[in-house]
């Protein structure tokens, strides 16, 4: 009895080895890929940043915790920065900066996706496959015109979450997403950005974070069911969603 137990055990070590193995090797094939996908936009590659993950907090980040961003890659595009980055094994995420912010924060996800975690966000309606929140209703009716309605139906399904929050526009990505996918979600942010122009700003304007520091990278060029047309409910039965 002994020895089979001793030989279980061994083989649990060695079971363990090898999917450390293989974990090794997939996140470092998945470093070079983005790092080969940064050189070819001309943007800059580090390993790791356990500081920008705390400029967000809303969309998919609202479940970061504690995270650090790996395979992060930095760069601009019409003179904003763009950031690319895996958080851990959750997804990989696509940030853009915009000078003018806005207060309205608009959640455009896939309806296959979980509700949003914050607990000041109310449901709109459904746009095609995708389900719209916002914490400012009237606001984001407003934005949800036949672009947004477009946009909701062609917008890659890769993009499973889009967001803003103040000055910048966001959305997730699945972990395991290649580079044809990152460089589709950088056109569905820019478009979404651009979409998101008519939210009420902020009243303040931030200069892009690259603009601060040297400039790291070259600059890079650059049928549907309406929404709802109810009186919109908040996610949840009557109050905004709290988890």
């Amino acid at each position: 009895m002994a020895l089979l137990w001793f030989t279980l055990s061994a083989l649990c070590f060695v079971c363990a080895g090898v999917l450390l193995y293989v974990d090794i090797g997939r996140r470092r094939s998945r470093g070079h890929r983005r790092k080969s996908w940064a050189r070819s936009h001309g943007f800059d590659y580090m390993p790791q940043d356990k500081e920008i993950v705390k400029r967000w907090n809303r969309g998919v980040m609202s479940s970061a915790g504690s995270a650090a961003a790996a395979n992060v890659v930095l760069g601009q595009i019409r003179g904003e920065a763009v950031y690319v980055f895996d958080l851990e094994d959750v997804a990989t995420i696509i940030a853009l900066h915009r000078k003018v912010g806005t207060n309205v924060m608009v959640d455009l996800r896939l309806k296959v996706m979980q509700e949003p975690r914050e607990s000041d966000i109310w449901l709109l309606g459904a746009i095609g496959p995708r389900m719209v929140y916002s914490t400012n209703l009237d606001a984001a009716r407003r934005a949800c015109d036949r672009r947004m309605v477009t946009f909701a139906h062609t917008a890659p399904e890769t993009a499973e979450v889009l967001w803003n929050e103040q000055h910048w526009t966001l959305a997730a990505l699945p972990i395991n997403s290649n580079r044809e996918q990152w460089d589709e979600g950088l056109k569905a942010v820019r478009q979404f950005n651009d979409l998101l122009r008519v939210l009420p700003p902020s009243g303040e304007s931030a200069p892009s974070p690259i603009q601060a520091a040297a400039r790291p990278s070259r600059p890079v060029g650059s049928n549907a069911a309406p929404v709802a047309d109810r009186q919109p409910a908040p996610v949840g039965q009557g109050q905004p969603q709290g988890r």
